[in-house]
């Protein structure tokens, strides 16, 4: 057990034990450290950088189709029926309804790449597939309004399934930390 006191004990000349009393003017604080004593500030910085497939693939489907789609609406024009006239993009026939279901499409996949949501990426491919799909199979869907030539179906089917591919893969993430000591 350890007693704190403010007394000393002394020894005299002769060997007997005295006990003195603390002179006022004694101090028991620590002295101040010095004004220009230096003080050590350590920052970390993390930095984490995001790659995912899906919002690349995404994005580059998305241009192209978007393109597509803006080459069919401009050629087939907006005035009259969607259905008439049949124009030739990209070496495939098209109408305006197919103009604008492939601008539809590339407008939800490029919002989907710019934000990472890679379920909305996986659902538009996963849609996007079926619909190739079912063209594949009876490019006559629609009464023929689409005027969808089975060869583009295949292709859009290809590329759907490669979308979908894209949204099952992983997300990579790193991230790098720094540490920096500054004394001053």
């Amino acid at each position: 057990m350890r007693i704190a006191s403010e007394r000393s004990v002394s020894t005299d000349e002769r060997g007997h034990d005295r006990i003195v009393e603390p002179s006022p003017l004694a101090t028991r604080e620590r002295p101040a450290a010095p004004a220009d004593a230096a003080r050590a500030e350590t920052v970390r910085t993390v930095r984490t950088s995001v790659f995912t497939p899906a919002a690349l693939v995404a994005g580059v489907v998305a241009v192209v189709l978007l393109v597509l789609g803006g080459l069919t609406i401009v050629r087939a024009g907006l005035g009259g029926g969607l259905d008439v006239p049949v124009v030739l993009v990209a070496g495939f026939t098209a109408t305006a309804i197919l103009g604008l279901i492939e601008l539809g499409f590339g407008l939800v996949l490029l919002a989907a790449a710019l934000v990472r949501q890679v379920r909305t990426i996986l659902f538009v491919g996963i849609v996007g597939g079926v619909a190739a799909l079912v063209a594949v199979f009876q490019p006559s869907a629609g009464k023929g309004s689409l005027a969808i030539e089975r060869g583009f179906a295949i292709w859009a089917a290809l590329v759907m399934a490669g979308v979908v591919v894209a949204a099952l893969m992983p997300t990579f993430r790193r991230s790098d930390t720094r540490r920096a000591t500054n004394v001053g």
